[in-house]
């Protein structure tokens, strides 16, 4: 069955031309895969968002923002992506680059879902995480002292990278 594709650039594009993914490739949620690009147009320097969309070149949705402030430069880059563990199974997922200067999409690639024992234990990560960052929040108040704040923000921000580590997903 012939899916389609979308051109690797369009009108008005971020200044880049995206090697990978290709058409053709399969890649799986929770997994980390290379994204990469040829530049060429130097007067780009960074790709401010990275957008996961997904659907027909008519209605592609957007599924989510999955990277920011790339810089761009020399003739080639590269970005690895920490695809989400709960990404669903679908053929028509392609990315957009966004720059000062336009936008480019990859071609059509596919994600295979990740298999539900994934799923469950990157969510268990998350709960023990959240759990430590709550407990780690009242021994603060407790003490209150504004040495204690600043370390309880610390740990909060690490706990926080380490449920998007986990994860591989942003909660905003």
């Amino acid at each position: 069955m012939f899916v389609g594709f979308v051109s690797s650039q369009t009108q008005g594009d971020a200044g880049i031309a995206i090697n990978a993914p290709a058409r053709g490739t399969v890649w799986n949620a929770g997994k980390t895969e290379q994204v990469a690009w040829t530049v060429h147009d130097n007067t780009v320097s960074e790709i401010q968002t990275v957008e996961l969309r997904q659907g027909g070149s008519a209605n592609l949705q957007i599924v989510g923002v999955v990277g920011s402030n790339l810089p761009v430069s020399g003739a080639t880059g590269q970005w690895q992506w920490n695809i989400p563990v709960d990404t669903k199974t679908d053929a028509s997922y392609v990315l957009v680059f966004k720059s000062n200067k336009g936008e480019t999409y990859s071609d059509y690639f596919t994600i295979m879902a990740a298999d539900p024992a994934t799923i469950a234990s990157a969510s268990s990560a998350a709960a023990a995480a959240s759990a430590n960052a709550t407990s780690s929040e009242s021994a603060v108040e407790t003490n209150g002292s504004e040495a204690s704040t600043i370390f309880n923000r610390m740990t909060l921000s690490l706990v926080g990278l380490s449920i998007i580590a986990a994860t591989g997903t942003l909660l905003l």
